[in-house]
């Protein structure tokens, strides 16, 4: 009886520790949207960075359904890419637009003759 109680507490221990792993390629492609929007400063945009950490969020959510619902983790890792893809495009578009505005005074600038950087007159 002793035996046959510990193998079944063996069996169940081992299932309970048995996760099943995320899905490699949409997982590596999510965490790499992250990274690079990450990398290019969604955190100083705040629409952007909403979109960032919903994806970091929808990442940790499909880690914690993978067991039950694989297919589930799947399509959230997907959702997570596309958030972080969004985050990205959102920071580059502020990125843009604050360059833009920065030629457009320097254009501004140089049409009123009030040019700044020490040039002669």
């Amino acid at each position: 009886m002793r035996g046959w109680t510990a193998a079944v507490l063996l069996a169940l221990g081992g299932a309970c520790a048995t996760a099943r792993p995320l899905p490699a390629e949409p997982l590596a492609q999510a965490e790499a949207e992250v990274r690079a929007a990450q990398e290019i400063g969604a955190e100083r945009v705040p629409e952007a960075r909403l979109h960032l950490q919903q994806a970091r969020d929808t990442i940790a959510a499909a880690r914690e359904i993978n067991n039950d619902d694989p297919d589930g983790a799947a399509r959230k890792l997907d959702i997570a890419r596309a958030q972080a893809e969004l985050a990205n495009a959102l920071a580059r578009e502020q990125i843009a637009r604050s360059e833009a505005d920065q030629a457009h005074a320097q254009l501004e600038a140089l049409r009123t003759g009030k040019v700044s950087g020490g040039g002669a007159p």
